[in-house]
């Protein structure tokens, strides 16, 4: 399978441990003002310890470069938008079980439904685009 350098978003070597970081920083003052003492303390450990393990692993290996966002050839882009699809599937499939148990309820027009009805919505926008544009590549 040939390989060529991503042209596409690629983020810098610290990217994602900068966004866990703020993450986690913000987390913890939102559990502070609270007054959740030990959440204020967990989530930002837990944000920042996959921040840094993903950040010091990606060079050594492929799920943790796959998770930093380094897509530097095709097999790893082809790996992302099927991680994407496959998580998709997974959603889609939880918002109708939600909806099904809104419709028996009798309580159509909730969170469920909403959601649903944006993610088709979306899917019907982005298959138009993507077909008007002609390329099928991301």
């Amino acid at each position: 399978m040939p390989t060529r350098p991503s042209t596409g978003r690629t983020p810098t070597r610290w990217a994602v441990l900068a966004l866990t970081s703020v993450a986690g920083v913000a987390m913890a003052l939102v559990m502070a003002l609270r007054g959740d003492i030990m959440m204020a303390v967990l989530l930002p450990a837990i944000s920042i310890g996959y921040g840094l393990t993903v950040t010091l692993s990606a060079s050594r290996s492929d799920v943790a470069a796959q998770l930093s966002g380094h897509e530097e050839d095709e097999r790893r882009q082809l790996i992302n938008l099927r991680a994407a699809a496959m998580t998709g599937n997974v959603l889609v499939a939880a918002l109708v079980c939600g909806v099904a148990y809104e419709l028996a309820r009798d309580e159509l027009g909730g969170p469920f439904t909403v959601l649903s009805a944006l993610g088709g919505f979306t899917y019907i926008v982005a298959s138009a685009a993507y077909t008007r544009s002609g390329s099928a590549s991301l």
